[in-house]
């Protein structure tokens, strides 16, 4: 029997309108593998906010492919 650990990170953001809630976002983070999600979690303000949430979705994931890069670098 021997024990094995996996190091991976949580990354969550989210995107606010007037103290509003609209869309949450999720990255797990590890050697194998990564996964990012969005939530939606304000329809309306989503459909009249589009362009500002899709680019606030871009920059989280320029965030998650630079913590990506970073642990290929040690």
């Amino acid at each position: 029997m021997m024990l094995k650990t996996n190091k991976s990170i949580t990354l969550t953001g989210n995107t606010t309108i007037n103290d509003e809630q609209v869309v949450y976002y999720r990255a797990e983070i590890s050697p194998n593998d990564s996964r990012i999600n969005q939530s939606i979690q304000n329809q309306e303000l989503y459909d009249a906010n589009k362009q500002e949430c899709r680019q606030d979705f871009t920059d989280f994931t320029k965030q998650v492919y630079e913590i990506e890069d970073q642990g290929h670098e040690e």
